[in-house]
Order: structure tokens, then sequence, then C-alpha cells
């Protein structure tokens, strides 16, 4: 049985709530950090900071049993004339201990589409594996640059695991459209900081 989440008589009036979908995820309506709410994995492997201006893509959700679970978020910033996706892949299986694969297939094409080396962070919890791309693109003669920030989340105390993949850039290429990417390469950070395992 589906845990009860409380009924407010209004949702809040956020892209994430709004959302009927995405609203199955989020854990209540309360905000835990300014402009954040917590989002739970239908695994229940992991909680994680959720955007109230994104919506999970229904789409492309998958889940296997408790074992994997694979999550695609999309979000814009209108005013500042920015989209971004999040895409989030859950593992708790004996394969996430080998690091090295995991981080081969997080730098394959069908991911971050990656070419170097990736920082080791270990803290108590969990240990990242970080690394950030920029990719230009053009569409009839307009130039772009999409930023790529991505992670390999490993838990110290268990299998589980989460591939992270943060991507922003512009949503309309005729429009004016400026992306600050240190504090871009933060927020992506902040989020992965935000990954906590239910060991």
């Amino acid at each position: 049985m589906e845990e009860q989440k409380e009924q407010p008589k209004e949702w809040p009036d956020t892209v994430a709530f709004q959302d009927e979908y995405t609203r199955k995820f989020l854990v209540s309506p309360k905000e835990v950090k300014d402009g954040y709410y917590l989002f739970r994995s239908q695994t229940g492997g992991f909680t994680m900071l959720f955007p109230e201006e994104a919506r999970m893509d229904e789409g492309l959700y998958e889940k296997h049993e408790k074992d994997y679970e694979r999550s695609f978020i999309r979000g814009s910033r209108k005013k500042e004339n920015v989209a971004y996706t999040i895409h989030v892949i859950y593992e708790n299986d004996e394969i996430t201990e080998d690091i090295d694969t995991n981080l081969f297939l997080l730098s394959s094409k069908a991911y971050a589409d990656y070419d170097g080396e990736y920082k080791k962070m270990k803290g108590d919890k969990v240990t990242i594996y970080f690394a950030k791309k920029e990719r230009h693109t053009s569409n009839n003669g307009k130039q772009n640059v999409v930023y790529k920030f991505f992670a390999s989340i490993k838990s110290n105390h268990s299998h589980q695991a989460v591939q992270f993949i943060y991507t922003i850039g512009c949503d309309d290429i005729n429009r004016k459209c400026h992306i600050d990417v240190a504090k871009e390469e933060e927020r992506a950070k902040m989020l992965m900081h935000s990954i906590k395992f239910q060991d």
C-alpha cells in the first residue's frame, strides 16, 4: 500500500507539484530548501532534492524490482531562457563495486559522451566521481553551448550507486541566454550531494 501523502486543499503553484506524475515522487509539498522539494525514489533506495520548476518525464521512467530505477527530469528557468535535464540511474547490485566499469559506462556516448578523468570526492557515506564537459552546437547558424556535469555516486556501506547527469543549455537559441557555468556546477554538485541512500 502506498504511503499516504498529506492532501492540502491546493497544491503549491510550482511545475513540480502541478504535474500529477511528478507528485508521486515528492514526499511533501513543503520545501526542504528554498526552491526544492524532497524526492523519494520508487525503489525506496534514495532521496534527493528536486527543483520546483522541474517535472518527471513519465515516458522515460523505468524501474525493475528494488534493484534498478531510471528517472529523467526536465526543467527550465524561463526568465533566464535556460532548459536542463537531470538523468538519474539507480542500481543496487554488486556490479556497482566495479568503479572502472561504471565510469566507463557513464562516459559512453549513450550518457555523458566523455573522454577524460574523474575527480574523486570521498565522504563518510558516499564517494562521488565527478566530471564536466561542454559541447558547442550550431543550428541554422545559431551557436549554442550545452554544459554537462555528471558523476557516479557510490554508497560506502552498500552496493547502491547512482549515475547522475545534469545537462543545461539555452532553451530558445534565438533569444539571448547567459549561463553562469560556475553557478550551474555548484547547483549540480549540490544536487549530487543531496542524494541520500537508504542503507
